[in-house]
């Protein structure tokens, strides 16, 4: 394996890499950044395109596993190569406390609207949800989304405008390569993706604490075959337009004890409740 020494903070790849922490940047270049073993194997093995890969030495002389050696054997992949830096000029690389031991550059992957209808008619689905976030703001709720919409079988998230970058590195180390499986249409104007949706048959289905019908009082049988869940801001909700929009407004149910719960749990409640309890039925017709 071919290694190169980095030596220098002012070294363009560091200085590449460091940029790549701000939002800007990383849509600019359309590149992003993976801190970890765990998550840039994961990437590897779903075919994500790495520019670089940069190493603490301290976490490469410790010795690496065998098989991110053999991942990183074939260095003609890495157009910038498999690089060694000082733990010093390593720290600045990161956006964790801790040394994660390597962070890599990759290619980010976005897919447009158009293409993800056109994805949704080829493939025949005719129980297929996608998540349509409304300014979801903390990367740790978007993250742990992009988990659950993979757990259980969502076709695709769909990120309205002011909600986080899903390659912002806490996404991206949230979702835990779940990012790298799911189709994601970023920036969306909420109003005319609701509308598209639609237009396609799907059903709006908009998660509100306010709601009268309840999601476990809701039977199965009227659940729509394509539904969009929309989810709102953590804070704020949902927009009054995308509101609007919704053909169906349920809640979960809770202790009175608790004023709400966190958007990325409601997500998985919800989730959970149509790929195994409304979804089945409508297979079974």
């Amino acid at each position: 394996m071919r290694i190169n020494a980095l030596t220098s903070a002012a070294n363009s790849l560091l200085k590449k890499i460091r940029s790549l922490q701000e939002r800007n940047a990383r849509h600019k270049a359309g590149l992003f950044l993976i801190e970890g073993e765990k998550i840039l194997l994961e990437a590897l093995a779903r075919s994500i395109k790495i520019e670089a890969v940069v190493l603490d030495t301290n976490f490469f002389e410790r010795g690496i596993s065998q098989v991110l050696e053999d991942a990183l054997a074939d260095v003609d992949n890495f157009p910038e190569g498999i690089n060694l830096t000082p733990a010093n000029l390593f720290k600045d690389l990161i956006t964790t406390t801790t040394s994660c031991g390597l962070v890599a550059v990759a290619q980010a992957r976005t897919s447009s609207l158009e293409w993800l209808m056109a994805k949704i008619g080829r493939d025949g689905k005719g129980a297929a949800t996608v998540v349509v976030l409304d300014a979801v703001q903390d990367p740790g709720n978007l993250g742990s989304i992009i988990r659950s919409a993979l757990a259980f079988d969502a076709a695709a998230i769909i990120l309205g405008q002011g909600t986080v970058d899903p390659y912002n590195p806490k996404v991206v180390r949230a979702a835990m390569g779940a990012l790298f499986d799911l189709p994601v249409v970023v920036d969306a104007d909420l109003v005319e993706t609701l509308k598209m949706l639609k237009g396609a048959g799907f059903a709006v289905c908009s998660l509100n604490p306010e709601a009268t019908t309840s999601l476990t009082a809701c039977p199965a049988k009227p659940w729509p075959g394509k539904l969009a869940l929309l989810l709102g801001n953590e804070g704020a909700g949902l927009s009054a337009e995308a509101e609007a929009l919704a053909d169906l407004d349920l809640k979960i149910e809770i202790s009175a004890q608790i004023e709400s719960l966190n958007v990325s749990i409601a997500a998985a409640i919800v989730l959970f409740h149509l790929a195994n309890v409304a979804k089945p039925s409508l297979k079974q017709d």
